[in-house]
């Protein structure tokens, strides 16, 4: 996915926030009043009667402030920091990460979609419908953005993400908001789930992600508290890619899930804002008792042992290698789409696959593709 980098203001507001100022104490803050979220830590919401402040954070937190929404019906309000004015509801918005369609499908407004980007890896099914009759434009480049094209569109708003552009990106003098999503950056699993809210009040459907979310929250719960703890198998999930192995740091969202899961991630103590690089020794030295190994996957059908391996023969006896404990994800499964929505059934689907016996009957019968199975090995290597 294309992921252009916008920074939208303004100095005052900037020094204000990103210096880590109490906002409730400034200049102009008057009676607005904080909302808080329960999970999410890369946005915060600010209420002063129907009007609504968006603040988007990036790796930093609330030093890192990259965008400030103020969504209003009133053209002539000035909130209390400079801010990107919207008006709801938007009826005509470009969406520039696949990762973004689930919560705009969710809140029933996939119709006000009329351009993206990587439009062929869109899987939802109305706004599949939408792309395949030509009524959604394809606004993606392999230099960024077709600026001309999101003009000629008349879009109220294009949502985007920061992630590996460079300051001003592709929207540098364009004269439509920008808003920025990092939802990709939280770290837990309902943090991300969590940006339903966020998008509910961009889309002014406040009060239906509200009540979304907080089913959501529930189903998780109940799945996570009814974790067994006799046991807690040891989890490697990592893969190789051109010669190099990359884990998630034990402070990522899939670490979180195994912790949920109530397995133990051998990667656990290794920290970082990204995917981690670890050398063959540490791979062999941390990996190779483990109980149950995982990888995400771009392969179909059956996996081979060299899936997993990279075809490195010093990897075949691991543990995991030799007892068949594997799972995976594959291209075939939505993990970055409607699964950021389904953290319950991420997590129920570990559950089945840590300990087989305590995989409930209702999930076994799902209609629908798990998200992570256990891969069918073959012996080939």
């Amino acid at each position: 996915m294309q992921r252009p980098w916008s920074i939208l203001l303004l100095a005052a507001g900037v020094f204000l926030l990103g210096c880590g100022a109490d906002p409730k104490r400034a200049s102009g803050w008057g009676d607005w009043r904080p909302v808080q979220t329960r999970f999410a830590t890369k946005f915060k919401l600010w209420a002063h009667g129907d009007d609504r402040l968006v603040l988007v954070f990036g790796q930093g937190g609330d030093r890192d402030t990259l965008g400030r929404y103020l969504i209003s019906q009133d053209t002539s309000l000035n909130g209390p920091v400079e801010a990107v004015h919207l008006i709801t509801p938007l009826r005509r918005m470009a969406m520039l990460s696949t990762t973004h369609i689930p919560f705009v499908s969710r809140l029933g407004r996939a119709q006000a979609v009329v351009a993206g980007a990587n439009l062929d890896r869109i899987r939802d099914t109305e706004l599949r419908t939408k792309i395949d009759a030509g009524l959604v434009e394809e606004v993606g480049t392999g230099q960024g953005v077709d600026r001309e094209r999101l003009l000629a569109l008349d879009v109220q708003a294009v949502f985007t993400y920061p992630f590996g552009k460079s300051e001003g990106g592709s929207f540098q003098g364009l004269q439509i908001p920008v808003v920025e999503v990092t939802e990709y950056i939280e770290e837990h699993p309902l943090g991300r789930a969590e940006w339903l809210r966020f998008f509910g009040v961009m889309l002014g459907e406040e009060r239906m992600a509200d009540s979304l979310f907080q089913g959501i929250a529930q189903r998780y719960e109940q799945v996570r508290v009814s974790v067994r703890k006799d046991s807690t198998p040891t989890v490697l999930f990592g893969s190789c890619w051109n010669g190099q192995w990359f884990v998630p740091p034990g402070n990522s969202y899939m670490a979180r899930l195994i912790d949920d899961a109530g397995g133990r991630y051998v990667f656990a103590d290794r920290k970082g804002d990204g995917n981690i690089t670890v050398d063959m020794e540490t791979m062999i030295t941390v990996g190779a008792n483990a109980d149950v190994w995982g990888m995400i996957t771009a392969e179909e059908g059956p996996l081979l042992s060299a899936t997993f391996t990279g075809g490195d023969e010093r990897l075949e006896d691991f543990k995991a290698i030799s007892s068949h404990n594997l799972f995976a994800n594959n291209k075939e499964a939505d993990l970055f789409g409607q699964a950021l929505l389904e953290p319950d059934i991420l997590l129920q689907d570990l559950c089945c696959i840590f300990r087989t016996g305590q995989c409930p009957k209702a999930h076994r019968a799902r209609a629908a593709p798990a998200y992570f199975g256990p891969a069918k090995v073959s012996e080939q290597h």
